[in-house]
């Protein structure tokens, strides 16, 4: 199975895991609401709005930035 990154959209974890991540415990809202970013790979892009840096296979989702509407990605 492939392990991919996440990010809740409240608080700003970033995670890897396999599958999506456990909605409870989140430090800034009742649950986390979590985005599934992209598999990992070995491709570095960060967003220019939340500064949020990741390694991936390819071009990470674009919904869900906690910081605007959309992530704005940039191949590093």
């Amino acid at each position: 199975m492939a392990i991919s990154w996440y990010l809740c959209k409240h608080c700003e974890t970033l995670i890897k895991k396999d599958s999506t991540p456990n909605t409870s415990g989140c430090s800034k809202s009742a649950f986390h609401s979590w985005t599934k970013l992209a598999e990992i790979g070995e491709t570095n892009y960060s967003c220019k709005h939340c500064g949020v840096t990741i390694q991936a296979k390819s071009t990470p989702t674009t919904s869900n930035c906690p910081s605007s509407a959309f992530h704005s990605w940039t191949k590093l």
